[in-house]
């Protein structure tokens, strides 16, 4: 919209607002837009261009007359259009003194499928969601509102108008290889698809509001323990960073349950300081990163039977929140980041085993997790009642989104281990 002031014959200063409303069409058809001009007493004239050959103005009615005028503007596009956004340029001419008072763009945009027709109406919800989540949750909110999924062109399409301005094969390409890779997408055909649901696409969990199903979690997993492999007194065999971090926890374990919890979550789980282990059932470790606010999950039958053997119990975990190691962190190794070296030490000796994306659902009275892809189910527990306002969230196997993140944790001052 553009509001301007002018000046009357008689030296009176007026206001003249125009507004014009998008229109949506295919390569080859035609739409009307309608333009509104908002003022009094001025007569004006409307000028309606062009400036791509295959965007054409078929019709300008009425094209003169005294405002507020509504005014339509009939458009054609030929058939060899590419899909993309146009505009045609309005200029509103004042008759008597012979200038410009005011211009105004019509949106053109040119869809080459109809999936896209309901999602471009509500591109200004879009864009709200883009300044305030970012690229990626618009992107998902516009392939949650289609069934038969979206071209690699549709996609940039969007990306272009949600954006406003022009964006690479190259940048679309970056943004669907994350989806994909986080399991949110699937390819098919040249088609992508969400697979799971909005709300576990977000990748977002309140973790107060759910802790009513955790703990039921933590009362069904104390009832049915994982089995233990490992034989108290067996040699474990591991490096002598690994055995130093395991004595801690042993002794931690006699003082106090809650603070070895929070040291074996941070320094053997890996966990960054502002993360919560969540989880541990049988030989799978679940946790939130907060930073990223995504949930992440590692299998490690060797780690499991080691802390069984130390006195540590599967279930819910995230009490250790309130009970900080961070005193034994930093006398041993000055630093979180270098306490969750000795994570990385174990991952290359091959302690640590990644599958399919998992799907983790809580509620009050419920919670499963189960493989996202086949929907097998890992655990489940059902307290009786309904399975109202259930929360679901996408865990991802391994430390980090991108591999590529986790290469400097690799690295291992000798002076700290």
């Amino acid at each position: 919209m553009q509001v301007k002031q002018i000046r009357s014959a008689h030296g009176v200063e007026k206001l003249v607002s125009v507004v014009a409303r998008p229109v949506t069409v295919y390569p080859g058809g035609s739409a009307e837009s309608v333009v509104y001009i908002d003022g009094h007493g001025v007569r004006v004239f409307l000028s309606a261009t062009s400036s791509d050959s295959c965007i054409q103005v078929l019709d300008v009615a009425p094209v003169t007359g005294v405002i507020p005028l509504q005014v339509k503007v009939v458009i054609a596009v030929s058939a060899t259009a590419k899909p993309g956004v146009y505009s045609i340029d309005v200029t509103i001419i004042d008759t008597r003194q012979g200038k410009a008072i005011a211009s105004v763009k019509i949106p053109v945009y040119v869809l080459s499928s109809q999936a896209l027709t309901g999602i471009v109406s509500d591109i200004e919800k879009l864009r709200e969601l883009y300044k305030e989540k970012g690229i990626q949750y618009a992107v998902i909110q516009a392939l949650s509102r289609v069934s038969t999924g979206l071209r690699f062109s549709d996609i940039k399409f969007l990306y272009e108008l949600i954006e406003e301005r022009r964006v690479s094969n190259g940048s679309v390409g970056d943004l669907l290889k994350r989806l994909l890779k986080k399991g949110i997408l699937k390819h098919v055909r040249g088609f992508y698809y969400l697979v799971v649901d909005l709300r576990c696409a977000r990748s977002v969990m309140d973790l107060k509001r759910a802790r009513n199903g955790l703990k039921g979690a933590h009362a069904y997993l104390n009832r049915n323990p994982g089995k233990v492999h490992y034989e108290q007194g067996t040699s474990r065999e591991v490096p002598q960073p690994i055995e130093k971090a395991l004595k801690i926890v042993e002794k931690l374990v006699k003082e106090d349950y809650w603070v070895a919890v929070d040291f074996v979550a941070h320094v053997l789980v890996g966990i960054r300081k502002t993360g919560t282990w969540v989880l541990w059932f049988e030989d799978y470790f679940i946790y939130h990163e907060n930073k990223t606010n995504f949930f992440h999950y590692i299998r490690s039958p060797k780690l499991s039977d080691i802390l069984r053997e130390l006195g540590l119990k599967p279930g819910v975990m995230m009490e250790h929140k309130n009970h900080s190691s961070e005193k034994y962190v930093i006398e041993l190794y000055g630093s979180y980041a270098n306490a969750r070296r000795i994570h990385y030490l174990m991952k290359e000796l091959g302690w640590f085993m990644y599958g399919e994306p998992l799907l983790l659902e809580l509620s009050k009275d419920y919670f499963s997790l189960r493989e996202l892809a086949s929907g097998k189910v890992l655990l489940e527990h059902s307290g009786g009642g309904n399975h109202d306002n259930i929360f679901r969230v996408i865990v991802y196997p391994g430390e980090h989104i991108d591999e590529d993140n986790e290469e400097t944790y690799f690295y291992r001052p000798s002076r700290l281990y």
